[in-house]
């Protein structure tokens, strides 16, 4: 690398190591974060960089965040994309419509941020497939929130493309977490007196001394101290005020000298710097100024025209101005700003910075900009303009519902603490029901998906009395909502039984006879085994009265109706049934554009494939949960799909995947994750023979009463293996009772199993027998082939050598074809022992075993003939992501076209 230029003293090291990262750059790329406070080179060191790459053939994208009083959703994003946007047509239809819709290009429904921030990577590797490209983002900490949240999606993805992505933040913002932090500092006493040589020959040595004391080693300081000391501008006692201060101090030394009318202009560019030079004329132009006012400034070198936009020279220009003027003439910049704006959203912003006090038409005015804001899915502008439209809001009411809309947006958003505040803020001046419902519905959800606490049961309670009114009949509806809400927080964190009852009663008062599907949910998810009889008449119906309500409903009950059908079906042991919902669930949010809400369902419906013995469709959606909820933050989500994945390794005998996967749950004390990671612990330990550790953990996983029953069958196994029958015989009796009311042959099967384990005398015969008489109807595979294998084990140790072959077959087909491995060892080892030759000749496993989770969902759906972009919008990666995936997965298949895949595929 040759000599640094005075401009590069002191940046030698940082400016070889960026030159490293671009010899790095090649299938797949690299990204990197430069920090360092105001002034101290970034820009400098950065261009530097570009200039490398550039002499290396790379060609470049770049924006700049802009520290504005207004908010523009996807402002960055668009200044980056804008060259590129031609491009938009080799995107998947869905990412393509996403930023199509995000960046104001098209109308549409409202894009996730999940499904924009795909789009902005696919677009970036669909540039830099032709041509290697730097991507600067420069003063991060400045972007609009969404355009921040979509491009660190795109910097920690950059595998399939050959991008150096470099962004410039100033100490204490975390905009792109988890990229790599390259420090600059400050530079060394050389270092600063061969800068100051350089830019400065001729200072005499006493005003060299003091800016070399009072700049500290900041390069900006170095040039700009001593124009402002020629100015006369000197220290304020011993030291000046901290270095961001000084340079706003120095840059104000330059402003002081400029005509009255040129500091008004330079107070509107300072209050409005994302404005274009024709709105910026055209707000003088109200304010009595002209272009003529302009040159003065650009004179004293503050700031310059560039195309259609005034550049300040550097963003402490526009602080330091910003903040040296009166709050009344800040107000009135505004409001000139204001009156010629022609873009709604921004007239709105300015208008709401020159209100100090309520204004009703400025807070509509910025609540139907948060609207707009979310139909182009910029959902944390939205939540900013709800705020500050709820502080304008002369109403209680109004401000009420702002908030609570505001909280559920930042909900969606993955804004967790955000959402907490609002929700918080909103909950003492909320009268009116609907919005009630709707703080309880966003509570809940932040409490299901994240682990935050919320109002308890007999809190709610007291607000559905408040709410039924002296007559006891108003508000059924929202009742009902918030009924059906407490019982879904039942479900998950248990309640004791006063609570249970009292809620009971609240749900039949609400429903006052209709029989209404919330009420008919809220009963079942508090006292399962009490209204089975009467659920189970409606379950054969339950996924059409589901999908009639999704249609004809817009309200935001749809989610929590697909949710509470989903747990009513688990809770009364009816997987087909559980399963038809979370279908419903996971089509509806992916095409509502709800990857939060998807991966909730996603996980849901992992848990029930797995317990129907799909393994490896319970894999794929496990990982695609575990891989959603982590993207967006959703604690108890992740938590939860590590749990479900684990169990499923666990079938599979991959006993360090499965505790790799429990590792996503440790520290998350939530009720139902504790004892769903303690069933799958518990497995673990069975796999591995560690017979008193299985024990303690499947003991522990019956605090949940659903996950308690299903896990029962390992409980035993356990028991039996540490002489501990008597212990679990009662827990074995209560759910025998349980499995009556129920009358589901999944549950049936897991009880007379554990029942003839714990009693194996004669007695055993029947309960076996009994487990197996609804196997035909029963769709948990494994269980029935676990249970086949534990009745062939205990007839072959009867000499009844016949009889335990048959089952001992049939259970080692089931353990093969879905791929569970240790069982169908253990199978083999008592088909042996039964006399029948070792299976050497048996055909080893599909070859789609070999595949990862995520390559066998894309190996499926292209067999079912999508194209590379159809997948990828079905699945949340870029169509180049799937190519490289399916370039893999071929030589795995021993194929070579994509014609070959179905029949590459064996259907279990």
């Amino acid at each position: 690398m040759p000599a640094p230029t005075p401009s590069f003293i002191g940046r030698e090291q940082e400016l070889s190591r960026l030159g490293e990262l671009l010899g790095e750059v090649g299938p797949g790329g690299r990204a990197i974060v430069v920090e360092g406070e105001a002034g101290i080179g970034k820009s400098t060191f950065v261009d530097a960089v570009a200039a490398l790459a550039g002499g290396r053939g790379f060609r470049e994208l770049r924006c700049t965040g802009v520290h504005s009083e207004t908010t523009s959703g996807f402002a960055g994003l668009h200044e980056l994309l804008h060259p590129v946007l031609d491009r938009l047509d080799t995107l998947p239809a869905k990412q393509r419509q996403a930023l199509e819709v995000a960046l104001g290009q098209a109308d549409g429904p409202t894009p996730s941020r999940l499904m924009t921030g795909l789009a902005t990577l696919g677009l970036l590797e669909e540039y830099a497939s032709e041509q290697p490209t730097l991507v600067v983002v420069e003063d991060a900490q400045w972007l609009d929130a969404s355009s921040a949240q979509a491009l660190a999606f795109a910097a920690r993805r950059l595998t399939q493309a050959r991008i150096l992505l470099i962004a410039t933040v100033r100490p204490g913002f975390e905009v792109f977490p988890s990229i790599p932090v390259l420090a600059l500092g400050s530079l060394t006493p050389d270092e600063s007196e061969r800068v100051l040589r350089d830019q400065h020959p001729v200072l005499d040595a006493a005003t060299r001394a003091l800016v070399l004391a009072e700049a500290v080693g900041n390069p900006l300081a170095l040039h700009e101290l001593p124009q402002a000391l020629a100015t006369g501008t000197r220290p304020d006692g011993e030291h000046w005020l901290p270095m961001t201060r000084r340079l706003e101090q120095a840059f104000l030394a330059g402003a002081a000298d400029l005509p009255a009318s040129s500091r008004r202009m330079l107070l509107l560019i300072a209050a409005a710097p994302e404005s274009s030079l024709r709105h910026l004329l055209a707000a003088a132009s109200g304010a009595g100024l002209n272009l003529g006012d302009l040159g003065p400034i650009e004179q004293a070198g503050l700031a310059t025209v560039t195309g259609d936009r005034i550049l300040l020279r550097h963003p402490l220009v526009r602080s330091a101005v910003y903040g040296a003027a009166s709050f009344a003439d800040r107000m009135a910049a505004h409001r000139t700003l204001a009156a010629a704006a022609t873009d709604p959203d921004r007239a709105a912003w300015h208008a709401a910075a020159a209100t100090p006090d309520y204004n009703d038409e400025v807070a509509a005015a910025l609540e139907a900009s948060a609207n707009r804001a979310r139909d182009r899915s910029a959902l944390i502008e939205a939540v900013a303009a709800l705020r500050r439209s709820a502080a304008l809001s002369a109403s209680v009411t109004d401000r009420a519902r702002r908030l609570a809309a505001g909280a559920e947006i930042a909900r969606q958003a993955g804004e967790v603490a955000d959402s907490v505040l609002l929700v918080r803020t909103a909950w003492p001046l909320a009268d009116d029901p609907d919005v009630l419902a709707q703080l309880i519905l966003t509570e809940v959800a932040l409490g299901a998906s994240a682990a935050v606490p919320g109002h308890t049961t007999d809190e709610l309670l007291d607000l559905v009395d408040r709410m039924a009114g002296p007559d006891g009949d108003a508000h059924r509806t929202q009742r009902l909502r918030v009924l059906a809400t407490a019982a879904t927080a039942h479900a998950i964190h248990m309640l004791p039984g006063d609570l249970r009852e009292r809620l009971d009663r609240a749900l039949a008062d609400a429903d006052g006879g209709t029989g209404s599907l919330h009420a008919l949910v809220g009963h079942v998810l508090i006292d399962p085994a009490r209204y089975a009889a009467r659920a189970r008449e409606q379950l054969p119906d339950l996924a059409r009265r589901v999908r009639e309500f999704l249609s004809a409903s817009r309200s935001p009950s749809r989610s929590q109706m697909i949710i509470g059908a989903g747990l009513l079906a688990e809770a009364l042991h009816d997987l087909p049934a559980a399963l038809d919902c979370w279908d419903l669930g996971v089509d509806h949010f992916h095409r509502a554009g709800a990857p939060g809400d998807e991966a909730w369902i996603l996980r849901q419906r992992a848990l029930v494939r797995v317990g129907l013995g799909r393994l490896r469709d319970g894999l794929s959606d496990a990982e695609m949960a575990l891989r959603l909820s982590t993207d967006l933050g959703l604690r108890v989500t992740t938590a939860d799909a590590g749990t479900i994945a684990a169990r499923a390794y666990a079938w599979q005998g991959d006993n360090d995947r499965a505790r790799a996967a429990l590792e996503h749950a440790e520290g998350l004390d939530v009720t139902f994750i504790r004892a769903r990671s303690s069933w799958a612990a518990g497995l673990v330990a069975l796999n591995e023979h560690r017979y008193e550790q299985a024990w303690t953990a499947l003991s522990a996983a019956q605090a949940s009463a659903t996950t308690g029953l299903w896990s029962l069958a390992d409980l035993t196994e356990a028991a039996v293996r540490t002489e501990r029958g008597s212990q679990v015989l009662p827990l074995l009796e209560a759910a025998a009772r349980q499995a009556e009311a129920f009358a589901r042959p999944y549950l049936d099967n897991l009880v007379r199993r554990g029942l003839a384990q714990v009693e194996p005398g004669p007695e055993a015969e029947e309960h076996y027998e009994a487990a197996l008489a609804g196997s035909a109807g029963n769709p948990g595979r494994l269980e029935v082939a676990r249970t086949r294998l534990a009745y062939g084990s205990w007839l072959r140790r009867r000499k009844r050598i016949v009889d335990a072959r048959e089952h001992l077959g049939a259970a080692l087909r089931a353990f093969e074809t879905a791929g569970a491995l240790p069982w169908a060892e253990r199978a083999t080892i008592e088909l042996r022992a039964a006399g029948v030759a070792p299976a050497a000749s048996r055909p080893a496993g599909p070859a789609s075993a070999q595949l990862t989770p995520q390559e066998l969902r894309i190996v499926e759906l292209a067999a079912e003939g999508l194209t590379n972009k159809e997948i990828a919008d079905q699945l949340y990666l870029s169509h180049r992501t799937i190519a490289t995936h399916l370039y893999k997965v071929f030589p795995k298949l021993g194929i070579s076209n994509r014609n070959q895949l179905r029949s590459a595929l064996v259907t279990e």
